[in-house]
C-alpha cells in the first residue's frame, strides 16, 4: 500500500491521503458530531457560524438594501418617488413634483421639514436629488463588490486568508461609519457621499466571498499525535480527509447560509426599528410628509440600522485580529507556489481551467441576475403585490420572504452531499423549478390576487437558495487547486455580481411582470448552462486538483488518471470535446511506485558517478 512507501523524496502532493479515498454512498456519510453530545453539537455549529460571519455582515447590509430603500422612499419622496402620487396630498409642501399636487395650495403649506419653498413655489435644491446619484447607489455598491472579489482573491492567494480577512473588515468599517454618520443640509450631498463610501464598503464585502469559500473548503487539520507510527498517522489522516470530502458541500453551504441568517436578522432589525419609531403606517398628520411618514424618525431608522451593521463589522475585525491565526495549510501552499513559480504562468494555467471557469462563472452570472435582481427590487415588488401596504406591512412581507429564503439554504445543506443528488442535479432542479415559478408569476400577475402571488414569490425565494444560489458558490469553491482557489472563486463571484449589476440596470426600466419573465428566461438558460458546462465533484477530494496541477506543470498531464477524469465528474462539454484523460482508480499507487523507483535510480546513479570520478 501507499502507506508502506515512506521515502522522503516522494512529492507530498502525490502522498495526500485524499488520493486514496473510495467512493461513498448516501449511507456512508459520517456523523457530524458524537450523538447525544450537546457540547460537540454547539462546537460544530459555532465553528460554522464563526467561519461565515463575513457573509452574515455582507447580507445584513447589502441584501437588505431593498428594505432600506423602502425607508428612503417614505422619508425622502422628493428624491425617490417624485413622479408618484402621494397618499397625503394635503401635506405636499411645494409645487412641481408629485402628480396629485394641488396647484392652488402648493407653495403655501407650512413645511414640517424646516425648509421653505423657492420663490416660484417649487422645492428648494436641498430637497432634490440628481436621479443619476440615486440610481448610482446600487451601481457603486456592485462596482465595489466586484473589485473586492477580483482583488482579494489574488491577495488571499498571495498573503493568506488571515491578513486578507483583516483588510476586508477594515474596508467595511471605514465605509459603513461614513455612511452612517455623514450629514448635510442637502439630500443630494448626503447620497453622493453615501454612494462613494458604499463603494468602499463593497470592496470589503466582495473580498469576503473568496475568503469565506476558501476557508470553508479547506476546514480541518491533519493528525499531529506524536505517539502514532507513520502508517497509523497516515491512516488517521486518510479517514479525516474522507470525512471532510464527503461532508464538504454541507460544510461550505452551512457557512454560506450565514448570508441567509444575516439577511433575516437584518430584515427583523429593520422592522423593529420601524415599529419603535412608530412609522409602520401612513398617517396624514401635520408633522408628517406627503408620504404620511416622519422624515426625521425614518432618517434615524436607517442610520441606526447601519450603525448596528458597523458594530458587527467591528466585532469581525477584532475577532480576526486577536483570535484567528493563519493555519499551516497556507504555509505549505506558499512553499509549493515558490517551488512552482517559474511554471505557474497565469495565462497558461487559466487556459487549462477555462472550461470549468466558464461553468462556475457563467452559472453564477445567471443566478445573480435572478437572486439579486429580486432582492434589490423586493421592496417595489412587494409594494406592487400589495399596493395598499404601509411601510410596516411591506417590511413584514420582506421578513417572511427572507425566512423562506433561509430555509432553502438549509435544505440544500441536507441534500448537497448525497451522491443520489449532488451539486449538479440540485442546481438543475432549482433552475427548472424557479423558471416555472417565475413564468407563472409573470403570467398571472395582473389577474391573481396578492395571496397567490405572495405564495409564488416565497416559494421562488426558497428554490433559488435550494439550488443555484448555493450550488454556484459551492462549486466555485471546490473546482480548483489550492493555489488558484481564491483567485478563481473571486473571478466567478465577480461574474456573478456582473449579473446582479445587469439586473439592477435592466430591472429599473421594467415593470414587475417583465422582471418575472426575465428571471424565468435566465433560469431556463442556467439549466442549459449547467447541463453543458458544470461538473459535479461530490465526494471528490480537493487533493485531486493539486495532483493534477502538479503533473500539468511538469508537462506530464497524461499521467494523471484520477477522479477528475471519471466521466461522472466531467462536464458534458469536456466529454464531447475530449478535454480529459484516462481514469484508473489505482493510478496513484502506480504513480508513487514509479516516483519511488526514479528516486532510487537517481540515488544509484549518483553513487556510481561519485565512485567513477574517484
Amino acid at each position: 500500500r501507499l502507506s508502506d512507501l515512506e521515502h522522503p523524496l516522494v512529492h507530498s502532493v502525490y502522498r495526500a491521503p485524499g488520493l486514496e479515498l473510495d467512493e461513498a454512498l448516501d449511507a456512508d456519510l459520517p456523523r457530524r458530531f458524537d450523538p447525544g453530545s450537546g457540547k460537540a453539537r454547539l462546537t460544530w455549529l459555532g465553528a460554522l457560524c464563526i467561519a461565515g460571519v463575513g457573509m452574515f455582515v455582507e447580507a445584513f447590509v447589502i441584501i437588505t438594501t431593498g428594505q432600506v430603500k423602502t425607508v428612503w422612499h417614505s422619508a425622502y419622496p422628493t428624491c425617490f418617488s417624485p413622479d408618484e402620487e402621494m397618499p397625503c396630498p394635503d401635506n405636499i409642501a411645494c409645487c412641481g413634483l408629485f402628480p396629485n399636487t394641488n396647484p392652488d395650495t402648493c407653495g403655501t403649506v407650512e413645511s414640517q421639514d424646516l425648509f421653505t419653498c423657492a420663490s416660484d413655489g417649487s422645492y428648494p435644491d436641498d430637497m432634490l436629488c440628481n436621479p443619476a446619484v440615486i440610481g448610482g447607489i446600487s451601481y457603486s455598491e456592485f462596482a465595489g463588490i466586484m473589485l473586492g472579489m477580483l482583488s482579494f482573491g489574488k491577495i488571499a492567494d498571495a498573503m493568506g486568508p488571515h491578513l486578507a480577512g483583516m483588510l476586508t473588515a477594515a474596508f467595511q468599517i471605514v465605509g459603513i461609519l461614513v455612511m452612517t454618520f455623514f450629514r448635510s443640509e442637502s439630500l443630494n450631498t448626503i447620497f453622493i457621499v453615501f454612494l462613494s463610501f458604499f463603494f468602499i464598503f463593497g470592496i470589503g464585502v466582495g473580498g469576503e466571498y473568496p475568503l469565506t469559500a476558501v476557508n470553508a473548503a479547506s476546514r480541518g487539520s491533519e493528525s499531529e499525535d506524536t505517539n502514532m507510527s507513520p502508517a497509523e498517522r497516515r491512516e488517521s489522516n486518510r479517514l479525516k480527509e474522507k470525512e471532510r470530502s464527503v461532508r464538504r458541500g454541507e460544510t461550505i453551504t452551512l457557512v454560506f447560509a450565514m448570508q441567509g441568517v444575516g439577511a433575516l436578522v437584518g430584515s427583523v432589525f429593520m422592522l423593529c426599528l420601524i415599529y419603535f419609531a412608530e412609522q409602520t403606517g401612513v398617517e396624514c398628520s401635520s408633522t408628517n410628509n406627503a408620504k404620511g411618514s416622519s422624515p426625521h424618525a425614518l432618517d434615524a431608522v436607517w442610520r441606526v440600522f447601519y450603525f448596528i451593521g458597523g458594530i458587527f463589522v467591528s466585532m469581525l475585525l477584532v475577532f480576526r485580529s486577536l483570535v484567528l491565526k493563519e493555519g499551516d495549510g497556507h504555509k505549505r501552499i506558499l512553499a509549493r507556489k515558490q517551488r512552482r513559480q517559474k511554471q505557474m504562468k497565469a495565462r497558461h494555467v487559466l487556459r487549462f481551467y477555462l472550461p470549468r471557469l466558464i461553468g462556475t462563472a457563467g452559472n453564477w452570472f445567471l443566478t445573480d441576475i435572478a437572486f439579486y435582481g429580486l432582492k434589490l427590487f423586493s421592496g417595489p415588488i412587494f409594494g406592487s403585490l400589495d399596493p395598499s401596504g404601509s411601510l410596516g406591512s411591506q417590511n413584514g412581507w420582506l421578513v417572511l420572504n427572507n425566512l423562506f429564503s433561509l430555509g432553502g439554504y438549509y435544505v440544500s445543506a441536507l441534500l448537497i452531499d448525497k451522491p443520489s443528488v449532488g451539486r449538479k442535479r440540485l442546481q438543475m432542479f432549482g433552475y427548472l423549478v424557479c423558471a416555472i415559478l417565475f413564468l407563472i408569476s409573470g403570467a398571472v400577475f395582473n389577474m391573481a390576487g396578492p395571496g397567490p402571488l405572495l405564495f409564488l414569490m416565497f416559494v421562488s425565494s426558497f428554490m433559488v437558495n435550494c439550488g443555484p444560489n448555493v450550488t454556484s458558490y459551492v462549486m466555485a469553491a471546490e473546482t480548483y487547486p489550492a493555489e488558484l482557489r481564491a483567485t478563481c472563486h473571486g473571478i466567478s463571484a465577480f461574474c456573478g455580481k456582473a449579473g446582479a449589476l445587469l439586473a439592477t440596470i435592466l430591472f429599473s426600466h421594467l415593470n414587475t411582470p417583465q422582471i418575472f419573465y426575465i428571471c424565468s428566461g435566465v433560469s431556463f438558460l442556467g439549466l442549459a448552462f449547467t447541463i453543458f458546462f458544470s461538473v459535479d465533484l461530490t465526494h471528490v477530494s480537493l487533493a485531486e486538483h493539486d495532483a493534477q496541477l502538479e503533473l500539468f506543470l511538469e508537462d506530464r498531464l497524461d499521467e494523471y488518471k484520477g477522479k477528475l477524469n471519471d466521466a461522472k465528474h466531467l462536464s458534458l462539454f469536456e466529454r464531447l470535446t475530449g478535454r480529459h484523460g484516462v481514469y484508473d482508480r489505482d493510478w496513484i499507487y502506480n504513480l508513487i511506485a514509479e516516483e519511488a523507483k526514479k528516486v532510487q535510480n537517481d540515488g544509484v546513479n549518483t553513487i556510481e558517478s561519485t565512485q567513477t570520478s574517484e
